[in-house]
């Protein structure tokens, strides 16, 4: 099972979460994704946006690994 199934713990979050779970601001956040560095988030409509819980945590368990 890859990261983009739905798992019970792969929910969609939101800016907000994956500021608080990465500790990263937004605009880094943002930085990173213009980089290639951080995940593309999902767009579901037009202005909104989400990432899957388990690809955010993914990034965090390697991050360190990766040199970002």
């Amino acid at each position: 099972m890859d990261a983009t199934e739905y798992r019970p713990d792969n929910r969609l979050l939101r800016l907000r979460e994956v500021t608080e779970r990465t500790g990263l601001s937004r605009a880094t956040i943002y930085r990173h994704i213009n980089k290639g560095t951080f995940p593309k988030p999902r767009k579901l409509s037009s202005g909104t946006i989400r990432w899957y819980s388990g690809i955010i945590e993914n990034w965090i368990n390697t991050a360190g690994t990766l040199g970002n």
